[in-house]
This record gives structure tokens, C-alpha cells and sequence, in this order.
């Protein structure tokens, strides 16, 4: 639980300092872009995000599991030879027909976009080298400072250059390579790097672990970003843009379980052979819990005067799908908790079933409500599908390992949430900041255990720091 809490606090500082740096942003992005411009880059990063998966076979996500439990050197080699010649050649492959494709066909911003897919790819690449490698610090740190190049290049292309959606692309791309180029100096990486210790044997066993990711991460996709398509083809880009805004809120609570999942995933996998796993599975979601539907609760109530403050007014009724947005976020995150079991156990035919399953849920709620209750529709998909992926993964995970749910808080907080979702429709602001105050204390007593392991911790690095 110790090695769990130190990576969680790793990560959350480079997490939270990058989301803070991003909500700060959104007034200024909603300002400068309509929100048909910000809802086609929202649409572009979200097709970048399906295409990498089917270039790399998710042999990045394998060369992590491999890495994770490998301490000998030579073997890291073999490892991260393997991958990163075998992604090469996919990628290259995949330039060559997109090149072809893109000279007989016209799209907007399609070498931009081709530029900012092989960044991405590269970038995640070293990304997960340095989780496997265990520079996790050093993960952290880049995190935020690619952020911060990416909002400073942001601001150059928009306020001198004067650039409309590219704008997106261009500091995305600068921020991606320079970040790789870091990631690549400070681990050395040319020392796990030579054609004399590429494994053919070894690739065969990567491409049986993440070949069943791939259509897992489709569907991923589905559940996650689909909805941008069928918002732009029934609604439009501008209600795109408007749904981009209204998703920043649950992105705050995805950035909470984001910083969670990077230090469970690698908790999860370690500890997966141990005797007392379920009891460790069970202990930590409960605590989970707690911290994610309390979050739920403050961010649901905060949402309409932090929009009212933060946006143009032609973004501002983005508040009202926020509350609904949030269910789909909890139970995403709880599908998420689920699938790090299944990693731990090279179990991903799991994972790949139950988000297959949630993805065609998603699609068919869509197609059906869409046209009559609009954005609602995004909402009661998502909710809907997610719900159904954890409760199959739950179903399927019963004989790898068991997690005992938290009954009790699960009586007393889910109710809550439906009441925060209600408020911001009934009630006055004065009312309203009251019950964001009650929210608060209901946080800090769900979480108190949790708040004064986090102080422990600041304690203890800020006497390490001083000696």
C-alpha cells in the first residue's frame, strides 16, 4: 500500500499540475476558437487516438508489462529492441499508404494531423519505457513540463502567428518531440537499443498479449470518443465544441483516476501473485470509491459557476449535461480499476470481451435517442455502456480475483450523487454554494484517512528535501 501511495503521489503531481494548467487555459481557448474550431480539433485528437492502436498492435502497452517485472539489464534490451523495431516498421508502413492516400484525396489539416499521429506514437512509446523502466519521477516531470510547452507554443501560434486550429497541431508536435528527446537522454536509451538482441520468439509472445488489446482499444475508443462522430453527423460541430467544454468537468474527475490508475496498474500487476491479493484489491477500491463518487459530488455542484466564470457565454450551457457526463465518468473509472486485475493476470481476452460488449451498447443507445434528446443522449449512452463494461468485468474477474465491494458507502453515496446532479437545475446560487460547501466536508470526511496519508507524505519529502 506504501509503494501504491508513493507512485499515486508521483504521478498526481505531474497530473494535476497538468490539468491545472489546461483548465487555465479553457477561458482563453474559448474565447480565441468557436466552438465549431474547437470541436474539430476535439474530433481530430480523437481520431488520432483510435488510428495509434491498429499502427502499433499495442506492442507499447507490451513492452510496459514486459518491463515492469524485468530487473536484468540485457533483458531490457531484448525488450525494448523488440518493440520499438517492431512499432518502427508498422509506423513507417502506415506513412507510406497515408501519403498515398492523402495525394489522391483532399481532407482539412491532413498533414498536420499525419505529423501530430507519429509524434503521438513516439512520445507514448517513451512514456511507457520510462513507467517500465521505473523512472517515475521522471514521467511526472515531463508531464508537466510538455504541458507547459504545448500552452506556451499554444499562445505563440494564437496571439503572433495568428493561427486558427493548426495552432492545436503544431504545439502538440513541438511538445511531443521535445518531450521525447528528454525521455530519451536522461534514460539512456541508446543502451537498450541493438539490432544483435531482436527477439523474434519475443515479439510472437508481445503480439499474443496485445493483439486482443487492439480491437479492446477500438472499442475503448467507442465507449470514450465515439460519441464526438455521431454529435458532428446529428448535431453538428458547434454542439461538438459546446460537449467538448461540457466534458472538461468529468475530465477533472479522469484526471483524478488517471493519477490513481498509472500507480494501481503497476501495484496491481506486481502484487497480483501474492496470497492476500484480494484483500489488497478490495482495501484499495474501497478507498477508491470513497475519493472518486465524493469527487463526483463537489464537481457536479461546482460545474455551473465554475463555466460561468471560466467561458464565453456562447460555451456556458455546457453545465447542464455535466452532472449526467459525470455517471459515465464514475463507472469508466471503476472498468478501469477491473482492468488493471486483468493485466496483472495477462488476462486481456477479458478486457477486450466486456469493452466490446459496452461499445455496441453505446452505439445503439446513440442511434436511438440522439435525434430525440440530443447531447442527454452522449450522456445516457456513456452511463449506460460503462455501467454494463464494469459489471461484466466484475462478472469475468471472479476467477482470477474477487474485490468486495463497499456496500455500505455504496448506499449512502450513490443516492448523493443523483441529488448533485439535481441541484444546479432548482436551486439559487446562494443555495447552491452551500450545498458546494457541505459537499466539501463531506469530502474531507469520506477521505480523511487518505488526506492525512497525502500530508505524511508532502511531510516526509519536504524533511528529505531540507537534509
Amino acid at each position: 500500500m506504501n509503494n501504491l501511495f508513493k507512485n499515486t503521489f508521483i504521478y498526481g503531481f505531474a497530473k494535476l499540475g497538468t490539468g491545472v494548467l489546461g483548465i487555465l487555459m479553457l477561458p482563453i481557448y474559448t474565447r480565441y476558437f468557436s466552438p465549431a474550431e474547437f470541436g474539430l480539433w476535439d474530433v481530430a485528437a480523437t481520431t488520432g487516438a483510435l488510428i495509434t492502436p491498429f499502427i502499433t498492435f499495442e506492442l507499447v502497452a507490451a513492452v510496459y508489462r514486459w518491463l515492469l517485472e524485468e530487473n536484468c539489464e540485457s533483458k531490457r534490451a531484448e525488450i525494448i529492441t523488440t518493440g520499438i523495431l517492431a512499432i518502427i516498421r508498422n509506423t513507417i508502413m502506415f506513412n507510406v499508404l497515408a501519403i498515398v492516400f492523402f495525394s489522391f484525396y483532399s481532407f482539412p489539416y491532413a498533414w498536420p494531423a499525419l505529423g501530430f499521429i507519429n509524434i503521438l506514437i513516439v512520445n507514448s512509446f517513451m512514456q511507457q519505457c520510462a513507467r517500465g523502466l521505473r523512472y517515475n519521477k521522471l514521467f511526472a516531470m515531463m508531464g508537466i513540463i510538455q504541458m507547459g510547452i504545448t500552452l506556451l507554443c499554444m499562445l505563440f501560434f494564437m496571439f503572433v502567428l495568428q493561427l486558427r486550429v493548426e495552432a492545436f497541431f503544431y504545439a502538440a508536435m513541438i511538445s511531443g518531440f521535445v518531450g521525447s528527446l528528454v525521455f530519451w537522454k536522461q534514460m539512456k536509451m541508446e543502451r537498450y537499443v541493438s539490432l544483435s538482441v531482436y527477439s523474434k520468439g519475443l515479439l510472437k509472445h508481445f503480439l499474443a498479449y496485445s493483439m486482443p488489446i487492439i480491437p479492446g482499444a477500438a472499442s475503448w475508443w467507442i465507449l470514450t470518443m465515439s460519441d464526438r462522430y455521431f454529435i458532428s453527423a446529428f448535431l453538428g460541430m458547434e454542439m461538438n465544441g459546446l460537449y467538448a467544454v461540457a466534458n472538461k468537468i468529468p475530465a477533472m474527475l479522469l484526471l483524478i483516476n488517471s493519477v490513481f490508475s498509472l500507480a494501481w496498474k503497476d501495484s496491481a500487476i506486481v502484487t497480483f501473485h501474492t496470497t492476500n491479493k484480494d484483500d489488497y484489491y478490495s482495501d484499495v477500491f474501497k478507498h477508491f470509491f470513497r475519493l472518486i463518487i465524493t469527487s463526483v459530488i463537489c464537481l457536479t455542484l461546482v460545474a455551473k459557476p465554475l463555466l460561468a466564470i471560466a467561458v464565453s457565454s456562447s460555451y456556458f450551457d455546457a453545465w447542464k449535461y455535466i452532472g449526467f457526463l459525470m455517471l459515465g465518468t464514475v463507472f469508466h473509472a471503476f472498468s478501469l480499476f477491473w482492468a488493471a486485475g486483468f493485466h496483472g493476470a495477462k488476462q486481456t481476452n477479458q478486457i477486450f470481451w466486456s469493452t466490446v460488449v459496452g461499445a455496441l451498447v453505446n452505439v445503439v443507445i446513440n442511434l436511438l435517442l440522439i435525434s430525440l434528446l440530443g447531447l442527454y443522449a452522449i450522456a445516457i449512452s456513456t452511463f449506460g455502456a460503462f455501467l454494463l463494461t464494469w459489471l461484466l468485468r466484475i462478472k469475468g474477474a471472479n476467477k482470477l480475483f474477487h474485490v468486495e465491494l463497499p456496500q455500505k458507502d455504496m448506499a449512502i453515496l450513490f443516492p448523493l450523487v443523483g441529488i448533485s446532479i439535481a441541484l444546479p437545475f432548482i436551486l439559487s446560487k446562494l443555495w447552491l454554494a452551500i450545498s458546494i460547501f457541505f459537499s466539501i466536508l463531506l469530502f474531507i470526511g469520506f477521505n480523511w484517512q487518505l488526506i492525512k496519508n497525502v500530508y505524511k507524505q508532502i511531510k516526509h519529502i519536504m524533511k528529505k528535501t531540507s537534509t
